[in-house]
């Protein structure tokens, strides 16, 4: 099975999708004025930002959307860098680049109001794989 497609609701659809073509070489597919940005990355994968308020009416987001984020591999730390280096020249706010769970990460926050993480592969350590339902 593919993951085919992120549906992640945005505060600033436009600013998001110049944001991740600029920096993730994302390509836009369909804009729905500032209500929706439909972009695709070089495997195929969808990411959607939308701005539908009145779809949120009888629906059960989370109070605080901030909690969401998506995140990008990078191959090494010398990547993670370079991508934060770059955003830091164009002046987006994000904390410094840091070991987290074994790999080399920061996030920041989108104009839409979630997290962006840039990150080098981290590591699953033995003890915590996944094996079927534990006993």
């Amino acid at each position: 099975m593919k993951l085919n497609h992120i549906n992640l609701y945005s505060h600033d659809t436009e600013a998001d999708r110049a944001m991740f073509e600029h920096y993730f070489g994302l390509r836009t597919l369909v804009v729905r004025g500032k209500k929706m940005a439909i972009m695709q990355d070089d495997d195929g994968l969808v990411l959607i930002v939308n701005h539908f308020d009145s779809k949120l009416d009888g629906f059960d987001y989370p109070k605080q959307l901030d909690i969401l984020h998506i995140g990008f591999i990078q191959a090494t730390r010398d990547a993670v860098d370079a991508v934060h280096a770059r955003l830091s020249e164009d002046g987006w706010e994000m904390q410094e680049p840091h070991e987290a769970h074994g790999g080399w990460s920061f996030y920041f926050r989108a104009k839409g109001g979630y997290f962006v993480e840039v990150t080098t592969l981290t590591p699953i350590r033995p003890e915590e794989a996944y094996h079927g339902e534990r006993q």
